[in-house]
């Protein structure tokens, strides 16, 4: 069997494993082929040692034990004990709630196991209470010496699951060399099979928690894996898209807008003009702080494309987010006779009409959610595809969105800004434009921290004022650590009157959230409760305090967002940062950051220094839960490494597919690799 087959190929084949563990194994290793368990991660290790005389208390005593006889207490509080020999020592298996039956047939007399758990020496001798690991004498090899213990699931046991991965550790062949040799030497890289046998071996702590050699050989292959796809995404999209788009003003010239483009709009602009213009399909990313003015770029893009005869989609990602601009779109082109046209998940009784319309060209502007990216959604003359909070929606999905094209020109824009190394780690060689400069007439929002001691003195302040409020809580449901936005509204009923104060949150339905946004967009309540559902994108100018709670368990990046959800205005907006005692260090830092800057790239930098990458742009959205063993931070020379060597590579060779293979994630029903 060759390597690729031995890789690719369930775990059950080469492990004698029930088929329940293997699906166990599948959920837990995201897959079960032997590949997806290689590179499963320790996440700790546990001590363990057969030395009876000289064990620490924090090291776990593994034993070839006879069973003596058990001894049931007389009353049930007291714990059951089973007297075990360990060659000529005598030491007590001791368990509390127990089941008296289940015990004795598990340990029948004169019955012999392999027993380690936690041990300490007491007056009546030796104890291990509640064995971990209870198996046969054979396997007493695999709990002596340092163990690595693995992420599980619920149902897996770690001794199950590290006998499979020392298991195929031990069977796997070595792995053909992908990177030239030249580069191993000058970054004194280790190879790829001497790599992952080392992190499944771990000898201490340090080797977990650090960027030893071998995760950072580990490191740099996912890397290089993700340029090549991103490079392979590029390639596909220059392939498909090969038109000449000009600004004609038929509709542009016609755009009359309420307020003036700041000069970074404009050169942004300008950026766009050029990447429609030129042959090469437009792959450009706007990125501006939260109120910067990024929407009325993106809308009169989309208006040079319409007039050229082509349509444009906006993708957001929430439904209140793409009604918003909905809103705001079918009113600035008021006067321009174009057709405007919105899709979301919660309308689908009109979804005929809707692809008939879009077949037809009638729609030439659609703006929808994650709705639009479904298989049957066909469109005429697709030119351009503007995807709002662009970190949300993975790489799959932009793919599925790009096939729909005629011309494949893509405009993303993020209200997170984001620093160099994540651009380059994560999104090649896109071609960014920034605007920093907001609207005139925006004031900057006072930022204060406040104890939640104080909450009765903020409140009654707050009942004063002539403004709205947000009143941000980071769970739905009741905790024993968190507020929740139920718990909190109802606080917040006791001061003000039941009609002014409503709840928001992401477990509602569509038309539920949507009609409280629109009551509160009509000033019909003054205090909004929400999780943070109203994150992105929310724009209400007559919202001018933003309190969030629990600050100190939030990022930099979330809490910048969703301060950016007042000052939307020309009035006097304040956000104050509630937090609860105790603050961790890294809390501290955040809100005194918080308090001293409204630069959401400055803000971003040092997010990325706190958290990483994953925290910063969404795991579960971007497709950052994929890339596990490579945080950005402090990792930039680990990402130009990958840059190099994938400078040399065939983005369509054996190595390069076997490769990719590796770190799973090709989908193929959208026949481009991503």
């Amino acid at each position: 069997m060759n390597v690729r087959e031995f890789l690719f190929s369930p775990a059950i084949n080469f492990v004698k494993i029930s088929e329940h563990t293997d699906k166990l194994i599948k959920k837990c290793c995201s897959g079960n082929r032997v590949i997806d368990l290689l590179l499963h991660f320790p996440s700790s290790i546990v001590n363990r040692t057969a030395d009876i005389n000289n064990f620490q208390d924090k090291e776990k005593l593994t034993l070839v034990v006879k069973v003596l006889r058990h001894a049931a207490p007389a009353g049930r509080s007291a714990p059951y004990k089973i007297y075990v020999a360990a060659g000529e020592d005598e030491l007590q298996l001791v368990y509390f709630n127990y089941n008296a039956y289940y015990l004795r047939k598990t340990f029948p007399v004169d019955g012999v196991f392999c027993v380690s758990g936690d041990a300490r020496r007491t007056i009546g001798g030796i104890q291990i209470a509640h064995p971990d690991v209870v198996t046969q004498p054979s396997y007493a090899q695999y709990h002596v010496g340092t163990e690595a213990i693995y992420p599980l699931t619920t149902g897996l046991q770690n001794k199950t699951l590290s006998y499979v991965i020392s298991t195929l550790v031990k069977s796997m062949p070595t792995i053909p060399e992908h990177i030239p040799e030249d580069i191993l030497k000058k970054y004194s890289l280790m190879n790829f099979s001497d790599a992952i046998s080392a992190i499944h071996h771990p000898k201490n702590m340090s080797d977990i928690i650090t960027m030893t050699p071998a995760r950072k050989r580990i490191a740099i292959d996912e890397l290089l894996a993700n340029q090549i796809r991103l490079r392979q995404i590029r390639k596909a999209m220059e392939e498909h898209a090969s038109g000449i788009v000009t600004e004609n003003g038929r509709l542009t010239g016609k755009l009359k807008l309420p307020f003036k483009l700041t000069p970074d709009q404009i050169n942004c602009l300008a950026d766009i003009r050029h990447d429609l213009a030129s042959a090469k399909p437009m792959n450009r990313l706007i990125q501006g702080d939260v109120g910067s003015g990024k929407t009325i770029v993106a809308f009169v893009s989309m208006l040079i494309i319409i007039e050229n005869g082509f349509q444009a989609v906006l993708l957001a990602p929430t439904e209140i987010l793409a009604m918003q601009h909905y809103t705001t779109m079918k009113n600035l082109a008021n006067d321009l006779g174009i057709n405007i046209g919105i899709m979301l998940g919660s309308n689908r009784r009109i979804r005929a009409k809707q692809i008939e319309n879009l077949k037809n060209n009638t729609t030439q502007l659609l703006i929808g959610t994650h709705a639009v990216l479904e298989d049957n959604i066909e469109f005429s003359h697709l030119g351009l595809v503007v995807i709002d909070e662009q970190h949300r929606f993975g790489v799959m999905q932009r793919a599925r969105v790009i096939k729909k094209c005629h011309y494949t020109n893509v405009l993303a824009m993020s209200a997170t800004p984001i620093p160099r190394t994540l651009l380059l780690g994560c999104y090649g060689d896109l071609d960014v434009s920034t605007i920093k400069t907001k609207p005139a007439g925006r004031k900057p929002i006072e930022t204060s921290v406040i104890g939640v001691s104080k909450i009765k003195d903020l409140v009654t302040r707050l009942k004063e004022i002539d403004s709205q409020i947000y009143w941000v809580c980071p769970v739905i449901e009741e905790s024993e650590e968190l507020t929740d936005v139920t718990t909190r509204c109802e606080y917040l009923n006791g001061v003000f009157s039941a009609q002014e104060v409503k709840i928001l949150h992401g477990k509602m339905k569509p038309k539920e959230k949507d009609d409280i946004i629109n009551s509160f967009k009509r000033g019909e309540f003054k205090v909004l409760v929400s999780t943070t559902v109203i994150e992105v994108g929310v724009d209400i100018p007559n919202a001018n305090v933003m309190v969030i709670e629990h600050a100190e368990r939030f990022g930099l990046s979330q809490l910048h967002q969703l301060r950016g959800r007042v000052g939307r205005g020309t009035d006097s907006s304040y956000c104050i940062l509630l937090y609860h005692n105790p603050v961790s260090k890294v809390g501290r830092e955040r809100l005194n950051l918080m308090r001293e800057t409204t630069d959401g790239f400055l803000l971003s930098e040092e997010d990325l220094k706190l958290r990483g990458a994953g925290d910063i742009l969404g795991k579960e959205q971007s497709g950052f839960n994929s890339l596990r063993f490579s945080e950005f931070t402090d990792n930039s020379q680990l990402i130009e490494i990958a840059e190099e060597i994938t400078n040399t590579m065939d983005l369509h060779s054996e190595d390069t597919a076997f490769l990719c293979d590796m770190f799973n994630r090709i989908e193929n029903d959208t026949g481009v690799i991503v």
